[in-house]
């Protein structure tokens, strides 16, 4: 993250006000992400590591969590298999939450553009995860 801060501080006087200030900060820090693994490969901390316990689990509970653990990597691997730009379509439209336009201008392509990456990568991830819908 301090890369991506440092990046957008020295970045400053090149911002344009052409598009939104998020949407330009979101493709600094996207395009920080994938320099970053392009250079040392996929490293994923879960958020259970990061935000700790503060209570001792039940069975049911560990049992509930080790199962929804397990659907969140068969998702993960199956949008890990999707090429980078529908890839980042996913993750800014799912994870991030943004809209079509905000998508469009991190990327910068058309909202159409958006759409079509967006409903070619869940096409994908639906035929690559109905034989495990039982397990979903």
């Amino acid at each position: 993250m301090q890369i991506v801060f440092v990046k957008i501080f020295k970045a400053c006087p090149d911002f344009r006000f052409e598009a939104s200030l998020a949407t330009w900060i979101y493709r600094i820090a996207l395009n920080e992400c994938l320099n970053q693994q392009r250079r040392r490969g996929l490293q994923q901390v879960p958020f259970e590591a990061l935000l700790g316990r503060d209570e001792e689990p039940t069975a049911a509970a560990v049992d509930l969590h080790h199962a929804e653990s397990e659907r969140r990597e068969i998702v993960r691997r199956a949008v890990m298999e999707l090429s980078a730009k529908l890839r980042a379509v996913v993750a800014l439209r799912y994870i991030d939450e943004l809209s079509y336009e905000q998508i469009a201008e991190a990327l910068d392509c058309s909202a159409g553009t958006v759409a079509s990456r967006l409903n070619r990568a869940l096409g994908q991830l639906e035929k690559r995860l109905r034989p495990l819908r039982r397990l979903l």
